[in-house]
């Protein structure tokens, strides 16, 4: 389970983008399967809508 939390390189410090993260010491890629930033506030600001409505 640690290679899912380190880079190959050893360094565990990760910065989010978009579609993935990317290591900070040896810049590695790793697409992941989360969702874009901007459809993740849409999702959950219609989730905060919805309960609010009920």
């Amino acid at each position: 389970m640690t290679d899912l939390y380190t880079c190959s390189c050893g360094n565990q410090t990760w910065e989010i983008f978009d579609m993935g993260v990317r290591c900070t010491a040896c810049q590695a890629e790793y697409l992941t399967q989360h969702k874009p930033v901007a459809e993740f506030n849409h999702d959950v600001t219609q989730e905060m809508e919805e309960e609010l409505a009920e």
